[in-house]
């Protein structure tokens, strides 16, 4: 058996959890579990008594406990430095070539393509650049 620890395995982030984030998201599923079997037992209770809609609650308590047990895994298992904002600022500080076409570049480009394949759309948006050009003011109230 070899004594190095397989990729993605508990052993390459030993710190994953007990990192400050890791540590509010133990702390949340603790306190988040626990309150949906409570809120789940009093909605079967509520059913069983004649509320025929507490059926429908008691089935969605342990829904949402899922729901907070996925998110914790997320929580813990996410760096936050590699998805979202943070990481694309990222990747582009060490990508050149991932900042070369901008979001402006990129919807311009959607746009001249969807113009090519409908000529309605390039004539509204030329009429829409025609009103812009005519520097009329923002709204109606001041002229």
């Amino acid at each position: 058996m070899s004594a190095r620890p397989a990729a993605g395995s508990e052993g390459e982030h030993p710190r994953r959890w007990t990192t400050p984030r890791a540590l509010v998201a133990h702390a949340a599923l603790v306190i988040w579990l626990p309150g949906c079997v409570v809120a789940c037992w009093w909605q079967v209770g509520v059913a069983r008594s004649g509320d025929s809609l507490g059926w429908i609650y008691s089935v969605m308590w342990p829904c949402f406990a899922v729901f907070g047990a996925v998110f914790w895994w997320h929580f813990v298992h996410d760096d936050p430095d590699t998805v979202g904002r943070r990481g694309l600022r990222r990747m582009r500080a060490f990508d050149p070539a991932a900042d070369e076409m901008s979001e402006r570049a990129e919807r311009d480009l959607a746009l001249e393509r969807a113009e090519a394949e409908d000529p309605a759309l390039a004539e509204y948006n030329a009429y829409l650049a025609a009103l812009a050009e005519e520097a009329r003011p923002g709204t109606w109230r001041s002229r």
